[in-house]
């Protein structure tokens, strides 16, 4: 009978070896699982980090970039551009002036260019009418 229990003792232990090693191997297999999948993920956030970073540092360009633009906008001397709009109805009135006094002078101009040019005509047949009488 000792032999039997023996054997038996024998048999459970192998059970429970082999339960025991099936066990292991499967935690073994979940652990590398695990860690696979840790790594994958953590290169792919170490890809969006990458990409991340890049974004950052052309939104710090752009952002330089419309600060340096606003500077100069700060600069503009927004007093004197309303002054200059408040003035500009005055400078088209006396726009409007010039052009009616040119245009005058030019209907003048004209007027006496043509009383010249009648008048030459007169001193024309005058000294023509002069020779043939000589």
């Amino acid at each position: 009978m000792n032999a039997s229990k023996f054997n038996l003792f024998v048999s459970i232990s192998g059970y429970i070896s082999l339960i025991s090693g099936a066990i292991l191997i499967l935690a073994s297999k979940v652990k590398t699982n695990n860690l696979n999948d840790l790594k994958e993920r953590v290169e792919i956030l170490e890809k969006e980090r990458e990409y991340a970073q890049a974004k950052h540092l052309e939104n710090q360009k752009a952002i330089s970039n419309l600060e340096g633009q606003l500077q100069t906008y700060k600069e503009i001397p927004l007093k004197s551009i309303a002054l200059s709009l408040e003035a500009l109805p005055k400078i088209v009135e006396s726009n409007d002036q010039i052009l009616s006094t040119l245009h005058g002078s030019a209907v003048s101009l004209s007027s006496d260019t043509r009383h010249a040019s009648d008048a030459v005509e007169r001193v024309r047949t005058d000294l023509k009418s002069s020779n043939k009488e000589k």
